[in-house]
């Protein structure tokens, strides 16, 4: 039977034989080190597992040239393109929604549970987004900014805020 298969497909050129049942496999002692890390990211630093910080909207008499009113803040949240992200949604006050149309994502923070939303972007640029629920009365002024840049910038960029 098993020439018929291999007349069939090409006459078992290529085809590596079968180990026997008494052949022993390779046993080899990995330690977690030995695994590729990503160094494109941090020269071997460790990779944060989350990061969270506060930006705030930059008011009318900080704006600079170029900068887009009510939806520009202080301190852009940067990400690498190219790469999977993963972003957890929560809120600790009222419900709320992270709202990025330009992304395609839009996620409610509600207080007490984590949502979980995945992105994966594709090209550098700036995306604006803001809460979209009906959360208090400064619901308007909650802009949300999203710096992609590439993973070589990135990488420099991390460096500066995970050196713990």
């Amino acid at each position: 039977m098993l020439s018929a298969v291999r007349n069939f497909f090409g006459r078992g050129e290529g085809l590596t034989p079968t180990p026997s049942p008494t052949a022993q496999p390779k046993v080899q002692d990995v330690k977690a080190e030995d695994y590729a890390t990503p160094q494109k990211y941090l020269d071997g630093a460790e990779i944060p597992s989350y990061y969270q910080f506060q930006s705030n909207m930059v008011a009318d008499e900080d704006l600079k040239p170029g900068m887009c009113r009510n939806v520009d803040v202080d301190k852009r949240l940067t990400v690498p393109t190219r790469t999977h992200l993963r972003f957890l949604v929560t809120a600790t006050d009222v419900l709320h929604s992270f709202s990025v149309p330009s992304l395609g994502i839009k996620m409610d923070g509600t207080p007490g549970r984590v949502g979980r939303i995945n992105c994966f972007i594709q090209r550098e640029g700036v995306f604006y987004g803001q809460c979209s629920e009906l959360c208090g009365s400064l619901h308007g002024f909650m802009p949300i900014c999203i710096e992609a840049v590439s993973p070589e910038v990135y990488a420099a960029h991390a460096k500066k805020w995970y050196k713990d």
